[in-house]
């Protein structure tokens, strides 16, 4: 983005700064990408969701870029009016606990407040207790689909956790496509789950479609395309687990895989 085509985004109403801003930020436009990162904050209550955000915002969830995914989070805070504030997670706590109709929405909302570093200490927890504890399996999709921003270790361990244990396949499902790909995790974090998924394969009892979603999120988190035999793959991760694991290490924290 040149100085003067940044200078017309700027006479941009909110609703177009968005739409535009985040559709260079998805085509790598590092310029707009910080434009847009210091005017989210300026949106919220002012925007709303339009079919070419709508668009560009799905585009943005699987970037390449663990930023562009970042600023696409910031724009769904905007959309609904959250700003980043201590203030607005006691209030999506309290949305949670007393508003059934809003409480899976809430419950992603703090996921993303949480990643952003905004009282971490109450969101996180208060997300996950939903995430394991919840008896409706619609509740505890949402609260996994919010773990998937806090970005930590911890957190990826405990989606782990829930797609091995949860009794619904379909929050199984949310975890394992967060632990593989979505959200905002660096790609050497996701290679740490490696050796958990070689095990889980080379359980004779495992249920077929856990079976096969593990053998996704091999491939998915190491770019390798191996057969559904979890012998080959325990031999690839010995003879190049650790290369692959230093490959991971020197990139970026923001290079990962996802759409171009």
């Amino acid at each position: 983005m040149s100085k003067a085509t940044l200078e017309q985004v700027r006479a941009f109403s909110a609703q177009e700064q968005a739409e535009e801003l985040l559709a260079r930020s998805v085509r790598h436009d590092h310029t707009a990408l910080q434009f847009l990162t210091q005017s989210s904050p300026r949106w919220v209550g002012n925007i709303h969701r339009t079919d070419p955000l709508e668009q560009v915002e799905n585009q943005a969830r699987y970037s390449s870029d663990l930023r562009v995914r970042r600023a696409e989070a910031d724009v769904e805070l905007a959309v609904d009016g959250w700003s980043k504030t201590p203030n607005s997670v006691s209030i999506l706590m309290d949305r949670a606990r007393s508003d059934p109709s809003y409480r899976a929405l809430a419950l992603y909302y703090l996921g993303i407040l949480a990643g952003d570093g905004i009282d971490p200490e109450r969101s996180h927890p208060f997300v996950l207790d939903y995430a394991r504890n919840n008896s409706d399996p619609a509740v505890r999709q949402w609260a996994t689909e919010g773990l998937r921003f806090v970005g930590t270790d911890q957190a990826l361990d405990e989606l782990f956790y829930i797609f091995t244990e949860d009794p619904s396949f379909s929050v199984r499902d949310r975890a394992g496509c967060n632990i593989s790909d979505c959200g905002i995790f660096e790609r050497k974090q996701r290679f740490r789950l490696v050796p958990r998924l070689i095990d889980l394969v080379s359980d004779p009892h495992l249920n077929p479609q856990m079976s096969n979603w593990c053998f996704l999120a091999l491939r998915e988190i190491t770019g390798e395309n191996l057969s559904g035999d979890a012998g080959a793959w325990r031999r690839w991760y010995a003879a190049k687990g650790p290369d692959k694991r230093a490959e991971f290490e020197a990139l970026e924290w923001w290079q990962v895989r996802g759409d171009n």
